[in-house]
Parts: structure tokens; sequence; C-alpha cells
């Protein structure tokens, strides 16, 4: 007969756990000595090792004594069947959680600073967006119930995975007037991979926008737009109707949106 260290060793597990499963009534020892040594039989390692893999894949102490009360293979597999599907939930979790990080890691992190209130012509790459409702009130209470509606139906992880983000609003001519109860839609940058169910997409056209940065608040957006307007005028630049406001950051402040942004419009090519 073995010894409980001994024959934890010859099982692959440890001698808490021998105990453990002894005061449980799970797997107990061939005898035990009056001076409570516990000792082992060879024969007893077939069992315990079928226990240890039993655990291993998430049954519970309390469903493997059942099995062993009532010795039904069908048993067994019911309870395998459910542990194999929670295998499934996590694998699928998992990889949700890399192709995230994968697509975080794949971006361009901008480089340089932010200078506000400077009106700057600059190329821009196509981009498909998934894009939420349209709003109608144009209220605080209606951002937040179409961003929780958008990412509740796109996922929050693609909070953290650094694509572009912000919103396309109609506004022609750089109307900073407008802007308060102009219509929007919220913006999240996706790739082909990506399911967006029901969600419908839009494509950012390449080509040349004219842009500035500004901080995110009802003034100083406005006032942007004011300057975005003299400027487009003074440079005698042909703008189309859609202002887009991009997030540069992915931590968002207020009205969903992160402390500075970029408004642009694309030109009009002659």
């Amino acid at each position: 007969m073995l010894t409980i260290q001994k024959f934890a060793k010859l099982a692959g597990t440890t001698r808490r756990t021998l105990i453990f499963y002894d005061q449980k009534g799970l797997f107990q020892p061939k005898h035990v000595a009056e001076n409570g040594y516990r000792y082992y039989d060879y024969d007893q390692l077939y069992e315990l090792t079928f226990i240890l893999e039993l655990r291993r894949l998430g049954l519970s102490i309390a469903a493997i004594q059942q099995l062993n009360n009532d010795g039904q293979t069908a048993s067994l597999d019911a309870d395998l069947k459910t542990v194999l599907a929670k295998i499934d939930d996590q694998i699928d979790n998992l990889s949700l959680l890399k192709t995230t990080l994968q697509t975080r890691f794949d971006q361009v992190t901008p480089t340089g600073t932010v200078t506000k209130n400077q009106p700057f012509v600059t190329n821009v790459p196509a981009t498909q967006f998934c894009r939420s409702r349209q709003s109608v009130a144009c209220t605080e209470v209606e951002v937040a119930e179409i961003y929780a509606d958008f990412y509740a139906q796109l996922g929050k992880l693609k909070l953290v995975n650094q694509q572009d983000s912000g919103f396309l609003t109609q506004l022609p001519q750089s109307e900073a007037n407008d802007y308060p109860t102009a219509s929007f839609c919220i913006l999240k940058a996706v790739d082909a991979r990506t399911d967006t169910g029901d969600l419908p997409l839009l494509q950012k056209p390449a080509g040349k926008y004219v842009s500035i940065d500004t901080t995110n608040d009802m003034k100083n957006i406005c006032i942007s737009l004011q300057i975005l307007a003299e400027y487009i005028q003074k440079k005698q630049l042909k703008i189309n109707d859609q202002l887009w406001q991009m997030n540069l950051d992915e931590q968002f402040t207020s009205k969903g949106a992160s402390d500075l942004v970029r408004l642009q419009y694309q030109l009009q090519t002659v």
C-alpha cells in the first residue's frame, strides 16, 4: 500500500486534494490507520485518474458523486454535453476578445499634437462605417439613447478596438447656427469581418477634406464651424453637405464623443 504522499505523486495530484476528496466522500483511502494516516492501493489509481479528469472537464463534486451512485453512462454524457456547451461559449468569447485586441493593435496610432481652431486640408482614405438610426430631437437624452442602442447592437467591445468613431451630421455650408438642432447619426468604423446585424453601413469616401480640431462642447464646436466657414469662403472651396465629426480619443466624456474632435467636410472635385 502507498502513503498519501506517494499516491498523490503517482496520480499527479496533491496530498491536499486527496484529503479534500476524502472529506467530501468522493474518493476515500483503502485504509486509515489508528494514527489517522491514509493508505491507498495501486488499483485505486484508475478510479482517481477518472475523477481528476472529470473535475478538469468542469464537473462538480456533487455531479461526480451522483454518477458514482448511478453508474449510468447516459447521465455522464448529459453532464459532459453541458460542459461542452460551456466550453463552446468560452471559446466564442475568447475569440471575440482576441479579434478586438488584434483590431486595436492593427490601428495606426496618430502622432503629433492637436492644434485647435486651425483649418487645414488633408487626404482621407475611404472608410466603412456602421451607423446608428438618425436623430430627431437632438437632445442629450436622445444622444444617450441612440448611443446605448447602437453599441448594444454592435457590441460594446467595439468601443476599445481603436477604430474610428464619431458622428455624421447634415449641416450644409458649415452653418454654426444650425448645428444645435442638426440631424445626426453615430458612426463606428468596421471591417468586412464585422457582424453588424441589422445596423446599416455607409462609406466615407476617400479624398481631400477640409478639417478643424476643437473641444467637444457646443460653444467651441460652433466657433470652429464659423472659423471653418470663413476659411472655406476665403479659399473659395466647395464642400459637400455632410459634416464628419470624428473623435480624436477612444475615451468618451460627453454626448458619446471624446474631449477633442475633428470636424471635416469633403471637398467637391471640379
